[in-house]
This record gives C-alpha cells, structure tokens and sequence, in this order.
C-alpha cells in the first residue's frame, strides 16, 4: 500500500481539528492505505492539551511557525518541510475546519489509486455559504478566468503524488496562491466532484474582502498574462467608447483607466509582498 501525507494548517481551532481527524479515522481508510498527518501550527495563541493519537494513523506531526505567516504560508512551509523526507508517496493538502469533508479524503485517495500518476484536486459542485457568498464566488471565478485563462474551480484540498512536488517546491510562487500554483504547473491532473462541507465549530473565516484578497493572489501568480489581458481589454473598450460614444470619451474611459492601472499595481505588489519564500522557515 502507498503512504498517503495530510497536511492541515491550523490556527487555534483545535477542537475542529479533532473532529476532522476523528471522521477521517472513522472511515478507515487504512485499509486503504497508510496514513501520515503534518500538523501545521501557525504560531496559535490556544494551547492543544490533548495528545492526538488516533490507531489509523501511522504517524501525527506537529511543526510551529515561529510566528503567524497565514494559511497559504503554512501550506508552503508544510511542503518545503515534507519534501525533503522520503516518507510518503502522496500529499493531501485540506482545511481543518470541516469545510473540507473526510469523506472525499476517501474519495481521493481511491481515485489516486485508479489514477495514480495525476494530481487530483477536489472541484466544488455545490457550496454551503448563503446566497451572498455564493454569488462572489461566482465572480472571484468568472475574474478569474477573464484575466489568467484558467478556469479554477478548486481550493487547496487535493491529493498530489510526490514526483509532482518537485515542480512547485521552492518556488516563490508557492508562498502567494497555492491552488494558483497547482493550476499554473500542474498540467496533468483531474478532479473529484466535491460538496464544501459545514464549519465544525464557529462562523466561517472567510469575509468578503479576503475573498477578494484570495482573488487577487490567484491573479498575481498569472501577473504579467493579466497585466496585458487588462490593456487589450482598455484598449477594446476605450474603441467602441470612441465610437459609439465619442462625447463623453473621458468621462467614460479615464475611471477604467485608473481601475486598471491600480488593479496592476495591486497584483504586482500583493505578489512581490508575498512571495518571500524565507518566511517558509518561519
């Protein structure tokens, strides 16, 4: 049997934590295969008091940020960490919050088996948030899409055969989009249908304005491509306002100019702030 990795960042709710770990061995999949966990402390402010320990599982780790890098980071961090240890075969990256379900971590895990070359990730087909967030999904995928040319319907949950590693590890990228990453270097995978689970404990962290952040970190991995996808969409639309509607040019053209310009601005910067892969080490 293959050893199969999951990598779960946390920040404090260790209480979900443990109840996603608890569900994952409940299925037990190690009849599957053999299981490893990486725990990813992002530098908590809560105190874990309770050994996790779990009969399915192999082996449960712990590494500490030294300090709070994010999410993203701590994933960066947890696979810079694991690279170098030849102790598994596959990685499955998830949240540790409930929104990613256990249950499709079999779901991977089989399909990696039948498919064993392909990274695999897991595609949202029906989400859990209120028709708000669903919405603003939508759009954080149609922008997306506009401006890099790559349809991303998936997160961080997915199941990567190790040899696909080597294509992202150490590479500043990394630091910025993880699932940006994944859909700009890894060319041959596939996907599991995947439903967005409910949180375990507490309302969702995810507010509007860090979708909006976690949009324009996808984006800035695919930086120069969207920089020139926005001039030639100014360029079009600056023509048909020049021709349709010559007497109001400027003022119809000099606002999207400015947007464009600072959306530029934005995902270069965003990009350069975040992609310091020493604070991997962290």
């Amino acid at each position: 049997m293959k050893t199969y990795k999951i990598l779960i960042p946390v920040f404090n709710d260790w209480d979900s934590l443990l109840s996603l770990l608890n569900k994952i061995h409940i299925l037990k999949i190690d009849n599957l295969a053999h299981i490893k966990v990486l725990i990813v402390d992002d530098c908590s402010t809560e105190i874990l008091n309770k050994k996790i320990q779990f009969s399915s599982f192999q082996d449960v780790e712990i590494i500490k940020n030294s300090k709070n890098i994010g999410h993203g980071k701590s994933i960066a961090r947890g696979i810079n960490y694991l690279i170098n240890k030849n102790d598994f075969d596959y990685l499955i990256v998830m949240d540790g919050d409930g929104e990613d379900r256990p249950e499709e971590v079999k779901e991977l895990i089989i399909k990696s088996i039948e498919i064993p070359s392909k990274t695999i990730t897991a595609d949202r087909v029906k989400r859990s948030e209120n028709i708000f967030f669903k919405f603003s999904y939508i759009l954080h995928k149609t922008l997306t899409l506009i401006l890099t040319g790559y349809s991303i319907r998936f997160g961080n949950f997915m199941c990567i055969p190790k040899q696909d590693l080597n294509l992202i590890v150490g590479n500043n990228d990394l630091a910025v989009s993880f699932s940006g990453t994944v859909a700009k270097f890894f060319k041959n995978k596939t996907f599991i249908p995947s439903i967005r689970g409910i949180r375990y404990h507490g309302p969702t962290k995810m507010s509007f304005l860090k979708l909006i952040r976690h949009s324009l970190l996808i984006i800035s991995i695919f930086r120069k491509a969207a920089a020139i996808r926005l001039a030639v969409l100014f360029l079009i639309y600056s023509i048909l306002v020049f021709y349709f509607l010559k007497e109001l040019f400027i003022l119809l053209v000099l606002p999207v100019a400015l947007i464009s310009i600072l959306t530029i601005f934005i995902i270069f910067f965003l990009y350069r702030k975040n992609s310091n892969f020493n604070l991997l080490n962290s």
